[in-house]
């Protein structure tokens, strides 16, 4: 139990600073994109206006919006390219980059034109490229095509250098939250041990006085003869032994870490059980009807799936309408195991099927039917199938409930 709460908490705790920290470097590394590009796009707009920006007065006017300087012609490396109206290059200028021959300027300039929009980024040979192209007053394109891998290699550079931070980030937590783990699990785990203990201990303490109340109840039938307080007495007696029984073996349940799973004929199981509940669904005029295929076989524990199938034909007996319909059904599907169990009951719409495993629930809140049990076997069949490392679950189509299990 210590193992699982502590491996449980590390893994909840690790998946949450993973996706906390997931979200926060993505953002940062978005905005920092971003921004990357918006700066890019805006040194491309000062490139393309800059003949007009000089005309004034012979001196330069930039808007602050562009977050550019005088120098910044100087510093960028670009391709300035005129194109008439058949896309055909008039005229280049080359002298603010290097590394780039005519045959690549016409590359450049043919993806410039054939794409739809007025700007963008793209790659050749490994480099990065920005582009924007505008129509001039007589009636000629201008593209300007410029260099910006060392912008962009930035801004990779700080993503990968993000990850490797966040992938450290968690590596340590998961490191940390190893080593503080224990102490704390250590507290829930002492409540857990101390409620078991306390539900074995009062189990021997009950048995005791329920014995004694039985066996006074039996002297003063032999003396006075069966009346309708003793038997009620001791119908109460049988009630209060079984709760004390099905407290104990759900205790052990949770208890058993160490179980062993094994090849089980689930077939085998499933038809013992339903031999055993025939007679009495009979004798309460409710139709039990099975059909089981042959040789399902799982990794369980056998008396745990013969008491699993157990607890949901009685449930589903109990639980039918007055001359309804059980069905139980096993198939294979595939490597899994299904098992269904169907039980007629008009009044179960709008009842809260999440909580029917939850421990002690019963939908008459009073507690007072006797026909809904104690609320602790469907508690039990969870507790089983989570053993098995299988699924269980509950839905109501009208006018049934079914249970379905998986192994």
């Amino acid at each position: 139990m210590f193992r699982k709460l502590k491996l449980k908490f590390i893994g909840i705790s690790t998946v949450s600073m993973l996706i906390v920290l997931s979200l926060i470097l993505t953002l940062i590394n978005l905005i920092t994109y971003r921004n990357a590009v918006g700066g890019i796009f805006n040194t491309l707009e000062f490139l393309m206006r800059e003949d007009e920006i000089k005309s004034s007065d012979n001196d330069i006017k930039l808007p602050g919006k562009w977050n550019v300087s005088p120098e910044t012609q100087f510093e960028a490396r670009y391709i300035s390219v005129v194109v008439n109206d058949e896309n055909i290059m008039v005229s280049y200028n080359d002298e603010h980059i290097a590394a780039i021959e005519e045959s690549e300027i016409e590359e450049f300039v043919n993806y410039a034109i054939r794409s739809p929009r007025e700007r963008g980024l793209f790659i050749y040979d490994g480099l990065n490229y920005a582009f924007m192209k505008a129509r001039q007053s007589d009636g000629t394109f201008k593209i300007i095509i410029m260099d910006c891998t060392r912008n962009l290699s930035i801004v990779n550079f700080f993503m990968r250098f993000s990850f490797y931070i966040g992938a450290l980030s968690v590596l340590l937590l998961t490191l940390l939250l190893s080593i503080f783990a224990r102490k704390a699990v250590q507290p829930m785990v002492r409540n857990m041990e101390a409620q078991k203990q306390f539900i074995t201990n009062a189990s021997h303490e009950l048995k005791t006085p329920l014995a004694v109340i039985s066996a006074n109840t039996e002297v003063i039938e032999m003396m006075s003869g069966k009346n309708e307080w003793t038997e009620s007495t001791i119908k109460q007696v049988n009630r209060m032994s079984e709760l004390i029984s099905q407290l104990v073996v759900l205790s052990k349940l949770e208890e058993r870490e160490d179980l062993v799973l094994s090849d089980v004929d689930f077939s085998h199981e499933a038809r013992s059980v339903v031999e055993s509940f025939t007679t009495v669904a009979e004798t309460q005029g409710k139709t039990l009807e099975a059909e089981i295929a042959d040789n399902v076989h799982v990794k369980a524990d056998e008396k745990g799936v013969h008491e699993l199938v157990n607890i949901l034909l009685d449930n589903a007996v109990k639980y039918c309408d007055d001359g309804g319909q059980v069905k139980l059904t096993l198939s294979q599907k595939g490597k899994s195991a299904v098992l269904t169990v169907a039980n007629d009951y008009v009044e179960g719409e709008g009842e809260d099927y999440k909580k029917f495993f939850d421990r002690f629930y019963r939908a008459d809140e009073s507690h007072n039917s006797e026909k809904k049990g104690y609320g602790i076997g469907l508690s039990m069949a969870d507790s089983l199938v989570r053993m098995f490392k299988g699924k269980i679950s509950v839905n109501y189509k009208k006018p049934q409930i079914i249970f379905t299990v998986i192994l």
